[in-house]
């Protein structure tokens, strides 16, 4: 693990009078030592790398787009049902829209648990495994009953209103935060889970539900008419 001590020992040994440096050279070895070491840094705080938030960017801006696009559709394609038990589009956008703040949630009670070491799981690979099995569509579960969409929006402008407003706010957080998300960690759907990959379910858990509305549109009884035809 970087320490202080650590630190002090690298910077005392860039010395300008023990290497005989030029003082803007020795400018330019402490700016590439401190480059060098600030990804270590970050791991061992449990603060999110460049790379980790890069990709957890990634995934809710496409996630957030792909769904604003897919409920682009017709009164009677919003409300359409293949089967009684079987989620129309506006249910699947209305869950999601309160899976937004159920997940940031659960997120931020997760950084209230004591801070530890990352989890053997806290790692890229890991990361996108979590991903892929959150979107795996072969596997069904049941929503929680907070987040059970209960015909709350009556057409897509005010479920893409409100899903922008939550999305843009996790985006906001996402961009800016500096919190320890990598050393805090609770029980999750796959496992024990820290705040960082709370925060890839939520993008995943927008793509899973994106795909099952996808899956309804696609269906032989579907309305055929166009969002454009209203």
């Amino acid at each position: 693990m970087v320490t202080q001590g650590f630190l002090a020992c690298a910077f005392r040994s860039l010395n300008p009078i023990r290497f005989h440096l030029h003082p803007h050279l020795m400018q330019k070895v402490f700016l590439v030592t401190l480059l060098t070491l600030t990804p270590l840094i970050a791991a061992d705080s449990g603060a999110m790398t460049d790379e980790e938030r890069t990709y957890l960017l990634d995934q809710l801006e496409q996630s957030k787009k792909a769904m604003l696009a897919t409920i682009q559709v017709s009164p009677a394609q919003w409300t359409y049902k293949s089967a009684p038990t079987v989620w129309s589009v506006e249910e699947c956008a209305e869950h999601l829209i309160l899976a937004e703040d159920f997940l940031m949630g659960a997120m931020q009670q997760t950084l209230k648990t004591p801070a530890a070491d990352r989890l053997p799981t806290a790692n890229p690979e890991a990361d996108r495994k979590l991903v892929a099995a959150i979107k795996d569509r072969s596997k069904k579960a049941t929503a929680p009953e907070p987040i059970v969409p209960a015909g709350k929006y009556a057409t897509p402008a005010d479920a893409a209103r409100e899903f922008t407003a939550r999305r843009d706010k996790t985006i906001a957080y996402v961009k800016t935060t500096n919190d320890e998300l990598r050393a805090h960690s609770a029980a999750g759907p796959l496992g024990p889970m820290d705040g960082y990959q709370f925060l890839l379910l939520l993008a995943a858990h927008t793509a899973r539900h994106t795909a099952q509305m996808q899956e309804v549109q696609s269906g032989s009884g579907y309305p055929k008419t166009t969002a454009a035809a209203r």
